[in-house]
């Protein structure tokens, strides 16, 4: 069992929009993925016994993830989406260089959706990339927020409570109001330097460059 993170109770909407209660992290053995426990939601690591609930789950938010979001290409099925998500959320936790969370309801046990570190560099400095999602029928009521909010604070947490990183990056297409919004709210700034194409299912899509600094979160959630 780890330590509890204790991010305290919700600021004012310009701050991180913390959880009411603290987010705890827990590990079985050192060796174990970790997972994130907030007030509603479990950060679990995907299993193969996660295929049939994942694939319904997929198939009906499947409209709602094309526009920003897509996990796979026109002609995957599901199926191979699945086994692509299984796969890269084993590897980034083998290797260190991701971390790949589905968020399951506590009080259903539904999947809802995934918050992930993507892509995590360590070198002069420690920075992630991240992108999260929720499935159809499961946004408006805050769950993108508490879940995020667990993201960042375990990311920024020092080792071995957390992953000691400095900055997080997020990548948004322009029209996608809602995630610009939502990066905002916990201190993400656009990045001047411009912006970067990258591949949305089987396209390629304008991003713009959004990052949010351990210093910055440091000074909003004080």
């Amino acid at each position: 069992m780890q330590p509890q993170q204790k991010i305290g109770s919700a600021p004012a909407r310009a701050k991180p929009l913390a959880p009411a209660s603290p987010v705890k992290v827990d590990a079985v053995t050192p060796d174990s993925p970790r997972e994130i426990l907030t007030p509603r939601l479990r950060l679990r690591p995907l299993s193969a016994n996660d295929r049939d609930a994942f694939c319904a789950l997929y198939d009906a938010s499947r409209d709602h993830l094309e526009a920003f979001l897509p996990l796979g290409g026109d002609a995957q099925t599901t199926r191979d989406i699945f086994e692509r998500q299984l796969e890269m959320t084993s590897a980034g936790d083998s290797s260190g260089k991701a971390f790949r969370r589905i968020a399951v309801e506590i009080q259903s046990g539904r999947i809802v959706g995934a918050f992930n570190l993507v892509v995590i560099r360590r070198g002069l400095e420690w920075d992630a990339d991240t992108s999260c999602w929720l499935a159809a029928g499961n946004t408006g009521d805050g769950l993108a927020s508490e879940g995020l909010s667990a993201l960042l604070s375990y990311s920024f947490a020092d080792l071995p409570e957390g992953l000691g990183l400095h900055a997080i990056h997020s990548f948004i297409a322009p029209e996608n109001h809602a995630s610009k919004r939502l990066a905002q709210s916990f201190g993400f700034a656009q990045d001047n330097a411009g912006t970067t194409h990258l591949t949305v299912g089987d396209r390629w899509q304008v991003h713009e460059k959004w990052t949010l600094s351990i210093a910055r979160w440091q000074t909003l959630a004080s």
